[in-house]
């Protein structure tokens, strides 16, 4: 099923920003932004977005998703005309939204949205690197529409810790009678925000935390919004090239420690090497298909994040004529690094034993332009905020030789650096 209605047709001007980022033109127009739509993309690797206001929104909710939003956002960026001519660095019409972790039905998790939803903005900011700030307002002519009001999430329960305990303790069974290989465990932890504290602020805070983390902020306008600062890229197609990235595998590193024996510990460590190497297969035996070509490095390196490090490994690939960003992400998604293996189990073990509905948490978030190419991160180290209240979600891995205790641990220290955010904000 598919909400909203797309223009009949699209027209846009652009001028060049000279010296600003899209972040300091969306806090120049932060006036602008109430009671509107908001929107952020930030790449480490220096591409950035910014959006106010909405032309339209389109949703889609089930199975067919993926390729429901797809066909519709071809059809709505293809009826774009430009003004003019496009200064360096234009990418044309870009739509910004994501998906859930899994489809939702009449329920809603957190923060409400759609299982599907993308946002055209009507002012858009957008650099790469070498190149000026763009500036395009774009205009709409006929068919335009927000699409359905959001029913509200339920409200979330959460695994206490005696819960999470039990719950890690069946999962380890059910991988020691072999059904399972690893399955991703979330829970979440809800709060009232100050009446100072708003998505864009708390981004704010997030960016200079997390400067090589993928930053994102969907806001509708209506107070619900899903932000956070990633580590892990989903799945970027430009020009052909795809770029994709296994993140798994954690150790305990605090700020100012020097990490050189933690991260030697953690390469060292036979139980997240394991999981590291499931995620990484996944990749590129899900790729290989689309590919002309996929490579990535024998041995992971090591990033590292405040309180945490984690295994990476880059992958890269050359796309067949004809793919679509869209396609990768449904085909990717959810990766084992947030579900599992083999994926079908593990997805139907995590119904059975967490306790709430993810909402957007862990699933893709990004960004598709009018060519097919875009951006995805996994929604992940994120938090949902409906109106003053805010839900921040935490997931870990669980393998053979998982200790309870450290997982939960880990989890603790996941919403941490989102809580931090918040308290600073």
């Amino acid at each position: 099923m598919a909400a909203g209605t797309e223009p009949d047709s699209l027209s846009g001007e652009s001028a060049s920003v000279p010296g600003l980022l899209p972040w300091d033109c969306l806090a120049s127009a932060r006036a602008e932004t109430a009671r509107r739509p908001v929107f952020v993309w930030e790449s480490p690797a220096g591409e950035s977005f910014a959006g106010i206001g909405a032309v339209c929104r389109l949703e889609a909710e089930g199975p067919g998703r993926f390729s429901e939003l797809r066909r519709r956002l071809e059809r709505l960026l293809s009826r774009a005309e430009h003004r003019g001519s496009p200064p360096p660095g234009f990418p044309g019409p870009v739509a910004v939204g994501g998906f859930s972790f899994a489809e939702q039905g009449a329920r809603r998790g957190w923060p409400g949205f759609a299982d599907g939803s993308f946002h055209l903005p009507e002012r858009t900011f957008w650099k790469v690197p070498g190149a000026e700030t763009v500036e395009t307002r774009w205009r709409a002519r006929g068919g335009e529409g927000a699409g359905t009001l959001e029913p509200k999430p339920e409200p979330a329960k959460t695994l206490e810790r005696a819960a999470w305990i039990d719950a890690v303790l069946r999962t380890l069974e059910r991988i020691r009678g072999g059904s399972l290989s690893k399955a991703v465990l979330a829970r979440s932890f809800g709060l009232v925000l100050d009446r100072s504290a708003d998505a864009v602020s708390i981004l704010a805070s997030l960016r200079g935390a997390y400067p090589t983390c993928y930053r994102f902020l969907i806001a509708d306008g209506r107070g619900n919004a899903f932000l956070g600062a990633s580590p892990e890229r989903l799945v970027r197609l430009v020009g052909g090239e795809i770029l994709t990235e296994a993140v798994a595998g954690t150790q305990r590193c605090e700020p100012g420690e020097d990490a050189a024996l933690p991260a030697r510990d953690l390469l060292d460590r036979a139980k997240d090497r394991s999981e590291h190497e499931v995620v990484l297969r996944h990749l590129l035996e899900t790729l290989s298909p689309l590919c002309e070509s996929v490579v990535a490095p024998g041995i992971p390196e090591v990033m590292r994040l405040p309180h945490l490090l984690h295994l990476r490994t880059p992958v890269r690939g050359r796309a067949r004529h004809g793919a679509h960003v869209l396609d990768l992400v449904s085909r990717l998604h959810p990766t084992p690094a947030v579900a599992g293996w083999p994926r079908g189990e593990a997805l139907d073990w995590i119904r059975r034993v967490e306790s709430a509905d993810r909402g957007w948490y862990a699933g893709p978030v990004g960004w598709v332009n009018a060519r097919g190419d875009g951006d995805f991160a996994v929604g992940i180290r994120s938090v949902a905020i409906r109106g003053e209240s805010a839900r921040i979600f935490a997931g870990a891995g669980i393998v053979e030789g998982s200790d309870p205790e450290m997982e939960w641990s880990e989890t603790e220290l996941k919403m941490k650096g989102i809580l931090d955010a918040i308290a600073r904000d």
